[in-house]
């Protein structure tokens, strides 16, 4: 027979035991100052008489004082240890986080400007007989090309730089600092004679795809100057904050890089195995006159890593006064068979292949009474090792 459920009351930690309601002597009631309740408001939680249980609870370890104060100040924040929360929250953003670097922006209509002529234009589509006429029998052609040129000339510029920050191209080269893209920047890489392959501000191009010079097409005046730099903050093998420089041409008249200064030859991107995906971004300045790059000429060929560190940030630091960066564009790339090779034989070194370090997965403490759990759920707290009984 089931052993009988009772009623819990506050009688049991006082007598180690667990009463009925029938059963309390006056002692009792002193004791525990319990009150009757009658059939209707009696609880509805039942007790079985076997004794204290262990409760399936992970009860907290001791709060500290300074985490009681971080509590108060970050409620909303998990708990974490508090040298890591001072180290977190004392970390300073650079100064240059935030500002603009770049040229003035031509500022377009408002919100409510840009909706009333967006309202015109929609009149006056609907209203135009012809046009919904071959909208309906599916015969209009849309002008591509015009809505690119209008598209870049008008909000083009700031949804690139929208991008450029979801892909910390700011933060990994200009520490935080940035600028609109208003001169538009196409570069495309030559495939074959029929073939190119172009970047489209962040899409992948294979270090195969791109072995030769790119070609760089923007729109300038005849009398400016120009410095055209691309740019591997992603590569370099021994200093993270460093970067490898691919390709420098400097003193660039109009738009022909051909009549340019060659700073740095063009090198192709060799992404190591086994880390990733690296971004090439190529950032065009435009010049207040013409400059002297004979500090950061390199030699002709320069197979040499450590000739090719570089870094935009100091870069431009010291020449922000004559440069004003203008034009962005990037693509991506990771390892494929030419990176052996150009590793072999062109940097004559032996090619670094890399292997992630997972972390070791999380293992929770093990639970007294596991209730509900399958029983596999012992299997991941056996020892590792097979336990050998000597007799």
């Amino acid at each position: 027979m089931a052993a009988p459920l009772w009623i819990g009351s506050r009688c049991a930690p006082v007598f180690n035991t667990f009463v009925s309601s029938s059963r309390h002597s006056p002692a009792c009631l002193d004791l525990c100052n319990r009150r009757f309740f009658s059939k209707k408001n009696r609880p509805k939680a039942l007790i079985a008489p076997v004794g204290p249980l262990k409760a399936n609870v992970q009860y907290p370890e001791p709060v500290q004082e300074g985490e009681i104060k971080y509590q108060e100040e970050y409620p909303w924040h998990e708990k974490t240890s508090p040298i890591s929360q001072e180290l977190y929250y004392s970390e300073e953003p650079p100064p240059s986080q935030g500002v603009d670097i770049g040229l003035p922006v031509q500022r377009f209509l408002g919100s409510k400007k840009f909706r009333q002529l967006k309202r015109k234009v929609n009149n006056e589509n609907r209203a135009n007989a012809e046009l919904e006429r071959a909208a309906r029998l599916r015969t209009l052609k849309v002008p591509l090309e015009e809505i690119k040129k209008e598209w870049e000339a008008s909000f083009g510029h700031e949804q690139l730089k929208d991008v450029a920050t979801h892909y910390n191209i700011w933060k990994d080269l200009f520490e935080g600092a940035h600028f609109h893209p208003v001169v538009v920047t196409n570069v495309y890489f030559d495939s074959d004679d029929d073939h190119v392959v172009p970047v489209y501000r962040g899409n992948v191009v294979t270090p195969t795809e791109a072995s030769r010079p790119p070609v760089v097409e923007y729109e300038s005046d005849e009398d400016t100057l120009w410095t055209l730099i691309l740019t591997n903050p992603d590569g370099h093998l021994r200093d993270n904050q460093a970067e490898y420089l691919h390709w420098f041409v400097g003193n660039i008249p109009g738009s022909d890089i051909s009549k340019g200064d060659t700073v740095c030859e063009y090198f192709p991107p060799f992404p190591p195995q086994g880390t990733g995906y690296h971004r090439f971004v190529f950032i065009l300045f435009k010049q207040e006159g013409p400059l002297d790059y004979s500090t950061e000429k390199r030699p002709s060929p320069c197979h040499s890593l450590r000739s090719r560190t570089f870094r935009m940030f100091e870069f431009y630091r010291d020449r922000q006064d004559q440069l004003t960066p203008a034009g962005l564009n990037f693509f991506q790339s990771q390892w494929d068979q030419s990176v052996r090779e150009t590793f072999r034989n062109v940097l004559k070194m032996p090619e670094p292949i890399f292997e992630y370090d997972f972390p070791k997965p999380f293992i929770a403490p093990q639970l007294m009474i596991p209730h509900r759990k399958a029983i596999q759920y012992l299997d991941k707290y056996l020892p590792k090792e097979p336990i050998l009984k000597k007799f």
